[in-house]
C-alpha cells in the first residue's frame, strides 16, 4: 500500500467547483496507484459561514470572554464541516472515502487550547480504512488531549496535521494544496513578477517560514525534515509542478556570489523598545525585562545589550508587556515603536557574507526606505520598516535581487 498525504487548504474547498478541482488531484493520485489520506482546513475566509475566524466570532458575539476550552471546541467544527462536504464530493466522483476527525485519526495533543503540539499519533484507524480502499478523510486543525479535550494547533495547523499524518504513516509524501504555485521567491500580491522556487531544502523552507511566508507553516516543515518525509507545495487549480521540499537543495537560485538567495518575506505587528538603564547596568531592575521574555517564550528578533542600554525587536505583544514591566520597574524608555514590519532575506550563509549585509541595507538607502534597524540571523538578514514602506522596500529588494 503506497500512501500519500493530501492536504487542502480553505480556499481549495471553499466552493463546489473548488472541491471538484480538489477531487480531480485525488483522483489522479488513484489513478497513479497511491492511496490518499487527504487532510482539510475549515472553508473559506472570515464572513464565510463556517470558516474558523466566523466561527470564533459567532462565539464570542454571545461571550466575549468565552474560555479558551470551549472556543477549541467550536474552532473544531470548521474542518469537520469541510470534511463531511469533501466525503460527499468524492463519493459523487465514484470514490469510496470515510471522515475521521482529529480525535478519530488519533491524534494526541498537549492540553494548551488554541495552540496544542501534537505529541503522538495513533494511526490505526487510518491504516485500517486505506487497508480497505478507502479514501480517507481527516479533519485537519484538531486533535485530542491525553484528558479528553478537544484542541486545536493554532494558525496553519492543518498543515501540521498533514505532516505529523505523513511521518506516522510513513507516507510517500505529502502534499500541500494552496491557491498559488508553491513557494515563491516574494509574495505575489506585492511583487508581481515573483517566481516559484522549483526546489528548496528543509532548512530554508523553514526560515521562509518562520520569518512570514504564509504559504506552509513552519511546523510542517519540522516534521518533514525531522523524518525525511519529501513536502510538496502545489496549487489545486494548476497543473504546476509547485515547489519539492527536501534534503536536495537543488534548484535554489544562486546569486549573488556566496551566498544562495531563496527569497523574501515579511512579517507585520512587529515593534521595537529601546531603554536606557541609567549609569550603570542595574541587574535588579533589567532582570525582571529579561524574566518577561522567558514568560513569553523568548519570542524575539533581536536583543542588544551595552554598559547602559537594552534594545529589543520582537512582536507588538512582547513589545507592549515589555513596556509595561518597564513603567513598574523604572526603567526609562527611550523609544517604543509599534506597527512596523520586518522584512527578511532568507538564504544560506547570510551571517558569514558582509558583503550581502552592506549589499542589504544600501539597498533600502538607494530606495529612500527609512530603515529603522537591521539585524542577521544564520540563514537570513532583517530589516525593520514602517507598515507603509512595506511594499515599496519588498519590491526593490526583488527588483536589485532577483
Amino acid at each position: 500500500m503506497k500512501l500519500l498525504v493530501q492536504k487542502f487548504g480553505g480556499t481549495s474547498v471553499s466552493t463546489p467547483e473548488r472541491r471538484q478541482q480538489a477531487a480531480q488531484k485525488i483522483l489522479q493520485a488513484v489513478k497513479d496507484g497511491y492511496s490518499p489520506v487527504v487532510v482539510v482546513s475549515a472553508p473559506g475566509r472570515i464572513g464565510e459561514p463556517y470558516a474558523t475566524d466566523t466561527l470564533i466570532q459567532t462565539a464570542k458575539q454571545e461571550c466575549p470572554a468565552i474560555e479558551k476550552r470551549e472556543l477549541d471546541m467550536i474552532m473544531s467544527c470548521g474542518e469537520i464541516i469541510a470534511g463531511v462536504i469533501v466525503t460527499g464530493t468524492l463519493k459523487n466522483s465514484g470514490l469510496d472515502a470515510v471522515l475521521l476527525t482529529g480525535q478519530q485519526a488519533g491524534i494526541i495533543t498537549t492540553c494548551r487550547h488554541g495552540n496544542a503540539q501534537i505529541l503522538h499519533i495513533r494511526p490505526d484507524a487510518i491504516l485500517k480504512h486505506a487497508a480497505e480502499g478507502k479514501v480517507v478523510v481527516v479533519a485537519g486543525f484538531q486533535g485530542i488531549s491525553e484528558d479528553g479535550d478537544i484542541t486545536t494547533l493554532g494558525r496553519g495547523g492543518s498543515d501540521t496535521t498533514a505532516a505529523a499524518i505523513g511521518a506516522a504513516i510513513q507516507a510517500a509524501a505529502v502534499d500541500i494544496y494552496t491557491d498559488v504555485n508553491g513557494m515563491m521567491t516574494a509574495d505575489p500580491r506585492i511583487v508581481s513578477d515573483a517566481r516559484t522556487i522549483p526546489a528548496i531544502s528543509y532548512e530554508a523552507a523553514y526560515q521562509m517560514a518562520v520569518q512570514g511566508a504564509k504559504v506552509i507553516h513552519p511546523r510542517a516543515v519540522e516534521i518533514s525534515m525531522r523524518y525525511n518525509i519529501p513536502l510538496n507545495v502545489k496549487c489545486t487549480f494548476s497543473e504546476e509542478a509547485g515547489t519539492a521540499i527536501s534534503n536536495d537543495s537543488a534548484g535554489m537560485i544562486e546569486r549573488p556570489k556566496n551566498f544562495a538567495t531563496i527569497g523574501i518575506a515579511q512579517q507585520k505587528g512587529y515593534g521595537v523598545l529601546k531603554l536606557h538603564n541609567g549609569d550603570g547596568f542595574n541587574h535588579a531592575n533589567t532582570q525582571a525585562v529579561f524574566k518577561e521574555l522567558a514568560a513569553t517564550g523568548g519570542d524575539k528578533d533581536f536583543m542588544g545589550v551595552t554598559e547602559n542600554d537594552i534594545e529589543i525587536v520582537a512582536e507588538e505583544p512582547v513589545i507592549e508587556a515589555i513596556g509595561e514591566i518597564c513603567s513598574t520597574e523604572g526603567i526609562e524608555i527611550q523609544e517604543k515603536r509599534t506597527g512596523c514590519v520586518k522584512i527578511s532575506l532568507i538564504g544560506r550563509y547570510a551571517s558569514d557574507d558582509a558583503g550581502l549585509f552592506s549589499t542589504f541595507v544600501e539597498m533600502f538607502y538607494r530606495h529612500n526606505i527609512k530603515v529603522l534597524c537591521t539585524f542577521t540571523g544564520t540563514s537570513s538578514i532583517s530589516g525593520l520598516v514602517e507598515t507603509e514602506a512595506m511594499e515599496a522596500a519588498v519590491q526593490a529588494i526583488h527588483q536589485d535581487l532577483f
